[in-house]
């Protein structure tokens, strides 16, 4: 088997299962006592996923950390920590702006990384890595949102490419000099049409609130998180037109799953997909899910041959290369990346002409 797809599918094997059984454990302590795994290639995939501090827990909740090689090990651990205090910081931070924003009588809705790092579901404060806190607030308290956060010294990172504009779902990212990561106030979940899957008014109908050390906040519902997370990396990132596995995404949700097994209702989550059309979707992730970390499928999600084939396609891309630029190339025709290029709608002849229009520029800057 090709290198790459041998050290993807050690590192998912790693990764999968909070109660692994004892013959998975033996399996991948043989493989790493004959020196079967191809530690560089393992971990710069994991370090390209976000997944080393993940892969590390994960290594010592199956008590494997003593069968690797020693300063792998070591470097593993120190890593590790170092992501710890990185989070504990973030976390401090995070704790402060929100306290800061209750002085206002605003509770913020904490949004991806941010909610982990006051709720674990990894069982270790280190597992996951983030760059930025993302906090969402009604349109209507974004003005005193972003006057109360700069009291303490926030001020908005400069938007030379004017991108943030005040249609844009979040507002410029906020940044403290000595800090950790940057601050995101977001007006709206996601931009049209990807909203549609998970409208924001929803979200924050529906959103659960949270206490920590006097800190008001509230976090979404499990069955939100999972559908947020599922159209942040599938659709808003392209991760499913591009043709890549998304496996921080993939282990992240089974997390989710695993320490919320009764909560995440995935009948709500396919009629938000479905509604929009994004069955194919859903269907394609789901079956990554069950491939690589074991999770069972919903009932009345059955993934068929299309789920199969996007997976065979996935891997190739994963395997070669040159066929990831190809996969890439196709992606740019998609009907998400053409209208975001040339906000051309959804129509069977609108999206032709828009792929015409496209290749026509390709060819001509060629």
């Amino acid at each position: 088997m090709n290198t790459r797809l041998l050290a993807f599918d050690f590192l998912a094997g790693i990764l999968r299962n909070e109660q692994p059984s004892e013959h998975t454990v033996d399996n991948l302590r043989i493989q790493i006592r004959t020196g079967q795994p191809d530690w560089e290639h393992i971990v710069s995939l994991a370090n390209d996923y976000l997944l080393t501090p993940a892969m590390w827990l994960a290594l010592k909740h199956k008590h494997l950390i003593d069968d690797l090689p020693g300063e792998l090990a070591d470097y593993l651990g120190d890593l590790y920590q170092l992501n710890v205090e990185r989070n504990r910081n973030l976390r401090a931070q995070l704790l402060e702006a929100v306290r800061q924003l209750n002085q206002c009588g605003i509770t913020p809705i904490l949004l991806k990384g941010a909610k982990h790092l006051v709720t674990d579901i990894y069982s270790g404060s280190g597992a996951r890595v983030m760059t930025d806190l993302d906090l969402l607030v009604p349109r209507e308290n974004i003005t005193a949102s972003l006057d109360a956060l700069r009291k303490p010294g926030y001020k908005p990172v400069e938007d030379k490419q004017g991108d943030y504009h005040e249609e844009h779902h979040h507002c410029p990212p906020l940044f403290r000099p000595g800090d950790y990561g940057t601050l995101e106030i977001h007006r709206r979940l996601a931009e049209y049409p990807y909203e549609r899957v998970l409208p924001t008014e929803q979200v924050i109908a529906e959103a659960e609130p949270l206490v920590i050390e006097e800190a008001s906040m509230k976090i979404l519902s499990p069955t939100h998180r999972v559908l947020h997370n599922i159209v942040h990396s599938q659709l808003i990132n392209h991760l499913y037109d591009n043709g890549i596995i998304p496996l921080r995404s993939l282990h992240e949700v089974a997390s989710e799953q695993s320490a919320h097994p009764d909560q995440v209702d995935w009948e709500t989550i396919k009629r938000h997909m479905n509604a929009q059309q994004r069955g194919r979707v859903l269907n394609s992730y789901l079956f990554m899910e069950n491939r690589l970390f074991s999770m069972p499928l919903p009932h009345g999600l059955h993934p068929g041959t299309t789920s199969r084939l996007y997976y065979q396609r996935c891997r190739a891309q994963l395997a070669s290369e040159t066929i990831h630029r190809w996969g890439l190339r196709y992606g740019r025709y998609s009907a998400d990346m053409l209208n975001e290029r040339y906000e051309c709608g959804y129509g069977w002849l609108a999206i032709n002409r828009a792929r015409l229009r496209r290749l026509s520029e390709k060819l001509s800057s060629d």
